[in-house]
């Protein structure tokens, strides 16, 4: 099975999560993948949410968040797709109460056809009739 990477795992990993068990759970999942492996994908969209999460909530130096795009884009076993449909998203969206980039995330067909699962920490997608699974899950 691939994963799908989730903003708040790339976060939780880059603001050194105060949770000491989520942080080593992140840190070992995040790991896996740099060291290849793990085989997993993510999107620009969520290197987006990862930025502006950073950047306005955190205040994070645009340095630094430029260091964590960075590092995120050169994990190893990491791949960045963008294959959303968006009729489904907005069906998703529409049907429950969730973000608009979850519903996006969801709409991917690997995703859809279960062929991949979500890994995060948000409950949103299991609404969703997606498959997500938290860090502990998998490493």
């Amino acid at each position: 099975m691939r994963y799908f990477v989730d903003s708040n795992i790339f976060i939780r990993f880059f603001t050194k999560e105060k949770n000491t068990k989520v942080l080593k759970e992140c840190s070992f999942l995040i790991d896996s993948i740099k060291k290849g492996k793990l085989k997993a994908t993510t999107s620009h969209l969520v290197i987006a949410e990862v930025v502006w999460t950073l950047s306005s909530f955190y205040k994070a130096p645009k340095e630094d968040v430029v260091k964590v795009t960075q590092i995120i884009e050169s994990l190893a076993g990491l791949r960045i797709e963008d294959k959303f449909v968006t009729g489904i998203a907005h069906r998703l969206f529409e049907e429950h109460s969730v973000k608009y980039i979850d519903a996006l995330i969801a709409s991917t067909p690997k995703i859809q056809s279960k062929a991949m699962s979500v890994v995060s920490y948000d409950k949103d997608f299991d609404k969703l009739g997606v498959i997500r699974k938290e860090p502990s899950q998998i490493v």
